[in-house]
């Protein structure tokens, strides 16, 4: 049983690592798309970005 549960530390710890070192988006990156203009639209900071596949995984918030 111990083993199992050093197992899934690693592995929530592992993950994490990978989310932060992947990923510039904080918590105040809240993407919402704009269908009509057909690109995301930050609700924090009002960055627009058009990205081909999806939600985008970059804050443009500027510093």
């Amino acid at each position: 049983m111990a083993p199992l549960l050093v197992i899934l530390l690693l592995g929530v710890l592992a993950y994490g690592w990978w989310r932060w070192r992947f990923t510039t988006l904080t918590r105040d990156c809240r993407w919402r798309q704009d269908r009509a203009a057909g690109d995301w639209v930050c609700a924090t900071c009002g960055a627009r970005t058009t990205t081909g596949g999806g939600t985008p995984k970059d804050c443009l918030r500027k510093s």
